[in-house]
């Protein structure tokens, strides 16, 4: 009865023979469980089936445990397939794993490797590898020891990546490294052709110094010049221009509900 009805939708939504019995492998298609997925996700040769069984792992449980981590890495690293390596990225990125550390560094230095260690990295991955090692600076779990490496691979990445969103991404992680050495290169960001990449950098400055300015690299570069000594002194407090008109989640959600009725209906307050 089932497989009768699937026919019948599939042959009213025009369907050829071939599409039909794609779609009764889906229906007939045993559940895995999270490891047979990563055997599928390693060794099939569909890149579509490959980023599905990553997926899958990705969203289980067991994605910060060892063998998960190790497919992850392999996938990350070696998969012909673009997408296939950014859902493995971004899966390292959310465990606290020295090993997903090492390998989002591995990417973004793949020049420095071997490329029978490391594929070349689109531009894709080169922005979920940047966004991984964001978050984990933010969640302070970047090894002491590669502390001044990841640091020097987001300012690589800010000055040099030909892609406005790995910058982006850059200079959102330049925030959670309060040195010296960060400060003026997010003032030469300022002057970046995309604003979005100019306004990441002005609030990692805000958030690294608790001064803003506008995104003006001349005002920066001027209350730097008489703040060396001491860049960081009031570290932690927003201006109330850079804060934001919410508080959480469920004032966000407010917020955006009073915007979007205030643009749906203008001469309403």
């Amino acid at each position: 009865m089932i497989l009768h009805l699937a026919a019948g939708l599939c042959a009213l939504a025009g369907c050829s023979d071939a599409g039909i019995d794609a779609t009764f492998q889906k229906i007939l298609r045993p559940r895995l469980s999270p490891q047979q997925y990563l055997l599928v996700a390693v060794s099939d040769a569909d890149p579509d089936v490959r980023r599905d069984a990553v997926a899958r792992v990705a969203e289980s449980d067991d994605y910060q445990t060892k063998w998960a981590i190790d497919g992850f890495i392999a996938i990350a690293t070696l998969d012909t397939d673009a997408q296939a390596r950014c859902v493995a990225v971004r899966a390292l990125g959310r465990t606290n794993d020295r090993r997903a550390v090492e390998t989002c560094l591995k990417i973004l230095n793949h020049e420095d490797h071997p490329p029978q260690e490391i594929r070349p990295p689109g531009h894709l991955c080169r922005w979920d590898a940047t966004q991984a090692l964001t978050e984990m600076s933010a969640r302070g779990v970047i090894p002491d020891e590669l502390r001044v490496q990841a640091r020097d691979t987001l300012l690589d990445r800010l000055a040099n990546d030909a892609e406005a969103q790995v910058r982006c991404a850059a200079a959102e992680g330049l925030a959670h490294y309060s040195e010296r050495d960060v400060v003026p290169p997010l003032i030469a960001g300022l002057n970046d052709e995309n604003f979005a990449v100019a306004h990441a950098c002005e609030m990692s400055l805000v958030r690294l110094t608790g001064e803003t300015h506008d995104c003006s690299p001349y005002a920066w570069q001027q209350w730097y010049d008489t703040h060396k000594s001491a860049p960081f002194a009031n570290a932690g407090h927003i201006p109330e221009s850079r804060r934001a008109p919410y508080d959480g989640k469920i004032d966000k959600a407010a917020y955006k509900t009073k915007q979007f009725f205030r643009w749906m209906f203008p001469g309403t307050k």
